[in-house]
């Protein structure tokens, strides 16, 4: 059976709350209607609740979760995952940030809307640090 899924706009984000059977096609599907939905929208940020889901992927389907989100979505500045503190385990995030997605997974709401929603550091402050004028001797 396909997922149950909720969205919700808000001003910085998109939020998909997500209901099911933790099956690869549910997942697969996710990211399509993702994809879908983001484009038309013109959403960047997003937030996907994955506390409803029943059961998990294995670690590989996880990592090629996270590798598949970074492939069909690269027009998303942000996607925070949030999980169930007992199945939290990264592999999706390391996937999706080796190919250059900024993907997090959180177990506590605050933090992955804290984050989601962040601004990015000025262009100005990334990388090396200007040069600091030197006091006079």
């Amino acid at each position: 059976m396909a997922f149950s899924v909720v969205l919700t706009r808000f001003t910085q984000y998109v939020q998909l709350a997500v209901s099911g059977a933790a099956t690869m096609k549910n997942f697969v599907d996710l990211v399509d209607t993702m994809g879908q939905e983001t484009v038309l929208w013109s959403d960047r940020r997003v937030l996907v609740d994955l506390r409803g889901v029943d059961g998990e992927l294995t670690p590989t389907e996880q990592i090629f979760l996270g590798e598949l989100v970074a492939q069909d979505l690269p027009h998303l500045e942000r996607v925070a995952s949030l999980v169930p503190a007992e199945r939290i385990t990264h592999n999706s995030e390391t996937a999706a940030q080796g190919l250059g997605m900024k993907l997090r997974v959180f177990t506590s709401k605050n933090d992955a809307i804290a984050w989601v929603t962040a601004q990015p550091a000025p262009e100005s402050v990334r990388g090396t640090e200007a040069p600091q004028p030197h006091a006079p001797s």
